[in-house]
């Protein structure tokens, strides 16, 4: 028997292709003279209590935590980084621990902070409308004015912040079961060859064109989900519960409500979203009846969603080769964009294959004062250079806010965080149809691209934003979520996206146990918003020259509020236009599809 092909260990790996978290911090030592010199910081923001009364005392407050920020920012990101090159390490999940506890030690030293500002407002107006080193500050000190119908006394606060070490405690022990404790042992390949199944592997396999090998995979995977079924529930329980607790303390009237009020998002924007999502389903259910006869299939199952529809013009792309394709395709960004690209490609930036241990996906660290990092586990294919595309759109939202804004607009909302990645994504796509010189290639990239980014993002995330939104509301009304209540509520939702048209395979409600961004707070649903925005955004800048006007947006960070720095690209979320517009899109790409298959 052929020996199985084993993930490499990280020291294995080369390291042209692994991140430079050198550029953070030299050494591990270096690293923890900065964790107690973050430690000693929080005496001295302690001993800002009662200051801020005064035009000077506020100021001094304000700069102390804008430099700490900046000190637990660079601190956070190293440990985080460590952490996810080897989730096995001991060492670097033992740093990360001691992260957590400190940036828990320093909210409870400074829950007075937002407490004292709102019982000073008036004096803190007037402080900001005449002194001008105050003035930058105005937007900072209007968000946490905005809150204030869910701010406790300084006891409360005091004891919402101490419970701050334990709020993540879900998602950890989720990560550490899903992506370090299980194994999903090996099947066997297209070659006939035992090979290990992973994370990072398994929407390879799906998309084999042996479906054997696609039944194998998925079949192998949620075996081990449903194995762990009543653990991962207890753990999606326990996180729900924490938000139940936090939404009665502060006086919400939902959970939802609370997640989103922060980013001034109305409840509409994500109810809409579902609607709109619903509205469209008999669009996607043609698209389903297409993808089922295009593959000249007899029943089209859970696992035949992936595979290509046709042959893909690109059967393998290389990790060099998706870079020249992402290059091509961002030319219209101009050339300061161009320029931070290859700074990307050349300077430790991203941590490129995955390695025994790696954390699973991808995803954009935007370090606060050090370049972005990027994590990728990439696998040769066109997918993969999608996900490059996607998480270069991150980093350069990150680099492009941090060097443009003072460091207390460096960070920008969840809400906004999705567009600028789908945007690269977009321009990617419109660049291979452009250079598609044949009906083949225009199919190819019609189906398994365009079609399917819309399934995966528009459709796919909404039925997880829909279940995010029936789990909490359950949990709300005080009742248990167990295995059979949450397969049957994945199981229902599936019914109701895909339609009869595919098979509920039993093993496919299970896919809520094995999805991360649950942890996330109603993170999902802006998958789709920013989906929708990034089609209209990509549109201008094609066709409109809207670059000027989208570089702008991704330089405003949080000095404006979310739906503000969409309007600045051409986009006004706050009406359902956007998504319906993207819906009608995604309406006239299946007629597109109708006319060749």
């Amino acid at each position: 028997m052929a020996e199985t092909k084993r993930l490499p260990r990280r020291s294995e790996g080369d390291p042209a292709f692994q991140w430079r978290t050198s550029d953070i911090y030299p050494t591990d030592e270096a690293f923890l003279q900065a964790l107690d010199t973050l430690k000693t910081r929080i005496g001295d923001l302690a001993a800002l209590k009662g200051t801020l009364g005064t035009a000077d005392g506020l100021l001094s407050a304000l700069c102390l935590f804008e430099q700490t920020g900046d000190l637990a920012g660079d601190i956070g990101s190293y440990a985080a980084l460590k952490s996810d090159e080897d989730t096995k390490n001991a060492t670097y999940q033992g740093y990360l621990g001691q992260v957590t506890a400190v940036l828990a030690e320093m909210g409870a030293a400074t829950a007075f902070f937002v407490p004292e500002i709102l019982d000073k407002a008036e004096e803190i107006s007037h402080f900001v409308d005449t002194v001008p080193a105050l003035q930058h500050y105005r937007k900072y000190l209007d968000d946490i004015l905005h809150q204030r119908p869910h701010v406790l006394p300084e006891r409360e606060e005091h004891l919402m912040s101490l419970m701050a070490e334990m709020s993540g405690s879900a998602e950890e022990i989720f990560s550490m079961l899903s992506d370090a404790d299980m194994e999903f042992g090996t099947i066997t390949d297209a070659d006939g060859e035992p090979v290990q199944l992973t994370h990072g592997r398994y929407i390879h396999f799906l998309e084999s064109t042996d479906r054997r090998v696609r039944r194998e995979a998925f079949e192998a995977l949620y075996k081990v989900y449903a194995a762990h079924s009543n653990t991962l529930a207890a753990i999606l329980l326990a996180h729900e519960r924490k938000n139940k607790f936090a939404k009665q303390a502060r006086g919400y009237e939902s959970c939802l409500a609370m997640c989103l009020y922060g980013n001034r998002i109305p409840t509409e924007v994500y109810h809409s979203l579902i609607e709109a999502v619903h509205e469209a389903h008999p669009s996607f259910y043609r698209y389903m009846a297409l993808r089922k006869k295009a593959l000249g299939l007899e029943e089209l199952h859970m696992y035949d969603l992936y595979v290509p529809i046709c042959e893909n013009p690109y059967q393998k792309v290389s990790y060099d080769e998706a870079w020249e394709m992402v290059i091509e395709a961002l030319k219209p960004l101009g050339e300061e964009y161009a320029v931070l690209l290859q700074k990307a490609r050349t300077e430790g930036w991203i941590d490129v294959y995955e390695n025994e241990g790696k954390r699973s996906g991808a995803y954009s660290n935007g370090t606060p004062t050090c370049h972005p990092y990027l994590l990728l586990n990439h696998q040769d294919n066109l997918e993969s250079a999608f996900t490059l595309a996607h998480e270069l759109g991150h980093a350069m939202h990150s680099y492009l806010t941090n060097h443009t804004q003072p460091p207390i607009y460096r960070g920008y909302s969840i809400f906004v965080a999705e567009v600028a990645s789908t945007v690269n994504e977009a321009l990617l796509l419109r660049y291979l149809q452009k250079e598609a010189g044949e009906d083949q290639k225009k199919l190819a990239y019609l189906t398994n691209h365009a079609l399917e980014q819309f399934r995966a993002t528009l459709f796919r995330q909404t039925m997880f934003a829909e279940f995010e939104l029936k789990t909490h509301e359950l949990v709300e009304q005080g009742l248990p979520l167990t295995p059979e209540v949450l397969d049957g509520l994945y199981g229902e939702l599936c019914a109701a996206y895909f339609g009869d048209g595919v098979v509920q395979d039993a093993l496919i409600r299970k896919e809520w146990s094995r999805i991360p961004h649950f942890y996330y707070d109603f993170y999902v649903y802006q998958y789709a918003t920013g989906f929708a925005s990034a089609q209209a955004i990509a549109g201008r800048i094609l066709e409109q020259g809207g670059v000027e006007d989208y570089l702008r947006f991704l330089s405003a960070g949080d000095s404006l509020t979310p739906l503000e720095a969409l309007k600045v690209a051409g986009v006004d979320l706050s009406t359902p236009q956007p998504v319906r517009e993207a819906l009608w899109q995604f309406d006239r790409l299946v007629e597109q599809m109708e006319g060749l298959v």
